[in-house]
C-alpha cells in the first residue's frame, strides 16, 4: 500500500510542477475589450483651425499609461518560484495567495499542490483537508478520492471510516464505467485492463477494511475475498486471517495466514509484512488446536497450490499451441532456441523417446545422465529418435538454463504435446513405436534399472517395426 501512495503523490507531484512552469494565461477573446473603430470624420467648421497631427513616438519616449490592475497569473508564477525547494515556504506562499484570490480558476490546481506538499511533510492532517478542497471542486478526481479513502482509513474515528467508504465506494462506480477507449494511446488495451483490476482489487480491499473498523465483519469478509480473487494479495489473507481467528476458527486463520506467509517478499507493495510474524502465528494457532505441528506443512502446499491457480486463473491467457490435436504426430513443437518448429509427422514410423523435463526438477539432471548415455549407444540408428520437451511455464528461464548447463540433443517446447499425453509427472519419460502408441513410460524419480528398462523398451519398439 505504501509504494501505491508514492505513486500518487508522483502524480500530484507533476501537477505541482507544471504550476511552476505555466505561463500567464492570456485573456480570452470574451473578457478583452475589443478596439473600437475609429469614428467617421466629420466635417469641421470653417472657422476651426485644424488639428496638428500627433508627434511619432520614439523608442525613447516614455510609454503610454498601462493598466495598473494585478496579474494574478503572473503573481501565481512569481509566488511559486520564490519557494523554490521549500516545501514549507510553497505551502505558505500559494495559502497567502488564495487569501489574496479565494475565487482563482487554478485553485485546483493550488490545492494539489498543497496536498502534495503537505504529504511531502508528512502532514496527513491538513494533506485531506486539501484533498476535501479538491473534491469540492473536481468530485470525480480518483487519485485525490483514493488518497482521501486511505487517508481517512487510518482515523480511529466512525465518522472517518464511513466518509472513506463513501469515497471508496463512488471510486468503484467511476472504475466500472470507466471506458478503455479513454485510455492515453501509449497504453495498451492488456495495460489498462491489468491496471484496472489491480486498482479494483485495492478498491474491495480497502472497503473490507473500513468495514472491519465498523464491526461489519460479514461484509469486510466479501470484500476481501473479491479483492484476494481479483488479484491474490498479503493484505487481504492477513486481514481474512484476522477476522478468522477472532471468531475461534483457528484453522481457516492457518490457511489465510499460510497463504500471505508465501505472498509475503513476493510483491514490493506487501514488504512490510513480517513472515517471521506469520510463520510464529501460523505455528501457535495449528499447535493450540493440533498438539504439534503435524499437518501444517500440507496446509501450506495446499495454500500455494489454490493461490498458484488462481493466479493463474487471472493471468492473460497463454497461447494455445495445437490446439485439439491428439495424435502425437500431428504436433508442431518449437524449438527452445527459437528455430523453426519441428513437425513430429516428419518422425513417423520411428521410435521417438521424448524426455519431458523442467530447469526447476532435480530428478530431471539422474534420467539426462542417463539419457545421454542412451543417445551415444543408438546414435547410429536412424530409426531411433531422441527429444526433450520442456515444460517450463515460464518459458524465458529455459534458454540460459540450457547453456549453463550444457544440454545436449533436440530441445523442444511442450506446445500442449503434455496434454495429450497426459503427463502429469516430471521427469516423464515416455516411448512411442512406428504407430505413434505409447510402448513405454516411466514418471518421477528414475529407479536402479532404468537404464537397462528404457534401453530394452527402445530395442523392442525399434524392432517391432
Amino acid at each position: 500500500m505504501q509504494n501505491r501512495i508514492h505513486n500518487l503523490l508522483f502524480c500530484l507531484a507533476l501537477s505541482a510542477s507544471a504550476l511552476a512552469l505555466a505561463q500567464p494565461q492570456p485573456l480570452s477573446a470574451q473578457t478583452a475589450s475589443p478596439a473600437k473603430p475609429p469614428a467617421p470624420q466629420q466635417k469641421k467648421p470653417a472657422a476651426t483651425p485644424p488639428q496638428a497631427p500627433p508627434k511619432p513616438k520614439t523608442d525613447s519616449a516614455p510609454a503610454e499609461s498601462q493598466d495598473a490592475s494585478p496579474n494574478p497569473d503572473a503573481e501565481l508564477q512569481a509566488t511559486v518560484q520564490q519557494a523554490g525547494n521549500d516545501r514549507a515556504a510553497l505551502i505558505r506562499n500559494l495559502e497567502a495567495y488564495l487569501v489574496k484570490y479565494p475565487d482563482s480558476p487554478r485553485r485546483a490546481a493550488i490545492y494539489r499542490a498543497l496536498l502534495e506538499s503537505e504529504m511531502q511533510l508528512q502532514n496527513q492532517t491538513r494533506a485531506l483537508e486539501y484533498a476535501k478542497q479538491i473534491l469540492a471542486i473536481q468530485p470525480d478526481d480518483s487519485q485525490t478520492l483514493f488518497l482521501a479513502a486511505t487517508l481517512l482509513e487510518k482515523m480511529p474515528d466512525d465518522a472517518s471510516q464511513t466518509q472513506a467508504m463513501g469515497y471508496d465506494s463512488h471510486l468503484m462506480d467511476l472504475v466500472a464505467k470507466a471506458d478503455p477507449e479513454s485510455r492515453s494511446p501509449q497504453m495498451t488495451l492488456e495495460d489498462w485492463q491489468v491496471g484496472r483490476n489491480k486498482f479494483t482489487m485495492d478498491l474491495y480491499v480497502l472497503r473490507g477494511k473500513i468495514e472491519r473498523h465498523l464491526h461489519k465483519n460479514s461484509d469486510a469478509v466479501k470484500d476481501l475475498k473479491e479483492g484476494f480473487r481479483l488479484l491474490p494479495n498479503v493484505e487481504a489473507a492477513v486481514n481474512l486471517g484476522e477476522i478468522a481467528e477472532e471468531n475461534k476458527n483457528a484453522d481457516e486463520a492457518v490457511r489465510q495466514y499460510a497463504v500471505a506467509f508465501l505472498l509475503a517478499g513476493q510483491d514490493p507493495d506487501e514488504n512490510l509484512v513480517s513472515r517471521e510474524g506469520l510463520r510464529l502465528e501460523m505455528g501457535n494457532l495449528w499447535r493450540s488446536t493440533h498438539d504439534s505441528n503435524v499437518g501444517l506443512g500440507d496446509i501450506l502446499l495446499n495454500s500455494y497450490d489454490k493461490t498458484r491457480a488462481l493466479t493463474k486463473a487471472n493471468g492473460p491467457e497463454p497461447p494455445a499451441y495445437n490446439k485439439g490435436v491428439t495424435d502425437p504426430f500431428q504436433f508442431s513443437l518449437r524449438h527452445v532456441d527459437g528455430s523453426a518448429a519441428m513437425k513430429l509427422g516428419d518422425v513417423r514410423g520411428k521410435t521417438v523417446i521424448l524426455d519431458f523435463w523442467t530447469t526447476w526438477c532435480s530428478y530431471c539432471h539422474v534420467t539426462e545422465s542417463v539419457l545421454s548415455d542412451m543417445r551415444k549407444k543408438f546414435a547410429g540408428r536412424d530409426d531411433v529418435v531422441f527429444l526433450a520437451i520442456n515444460k517450463d511455464e515460464d518459458e524465458s528461464q529455459v534458454a540460459p538454463y540450457v547453456k549453463e548447463m550444457k544440454f545436449e540433443g533436440t530441445l523442444l517446447f511442450a506446445d500442449g504435446l503434455d496434454t495429450a499425453l497426459k503427463v502429469e509427472t516430471i521427469p516423464t519419460i515416455i516411448v512411442l513405436d512406428h504407430a505413434g502408441k505409447i510402448a513405454y513410460r516411466t514418471q518421477g524419480f528414475a529407479p536402479d534399472n532404468f537404464s537397462d528398462s528404457l534401453s530394452a523398451a527402445i530395442t523392442k519398439a525399434s524392432a517391432s517395426q
